[in-house]
């Protein structure tokens, strides 16, 4: 399963926008309940919860973490993204 840069990179690359905290909701339980956490956090109810909580779009970045999980959808998906690096340099005139 993808770490969480992944999953944020993805969401990035395929949905406009990464919230940290999706990732941190759908993985919290692994520490206290090993692999059992993704019948817990890994399901449609877990995914209107999120939705409930955080709205719309945090409801498809949670989706597309479960189709990332499941090997639906894979770094080659994304591979095209390449996040917009800072410059420190100010721009010429």
């Amino acid at each position: 399963m993808p770490n969480r840069r992944e999953h944020l990179k993805a969401a990035k690359a395929l949905l406009g926008h990464a919230d940290p905290l999706v990732h941190i909701l759908m993985n919290r339980a692994i520490e206290r309940l090993g692999p059992r956490y993704l019948y817990v956090r890994h399901n449609a109810a877990y995914i209107s919860a999120i939705k409930e909580l955080l709205g719309e779009d945090a409801c498809l970045e949670a989706t597309l973490h479960l189709l990332q999980d499941w090997g639906v959808v894979t770094a080659e998906d994304y591979g095209f993204y390449a996040s917009p690096r800072r410059s420190n340099r100010e721009p010429s005139r």
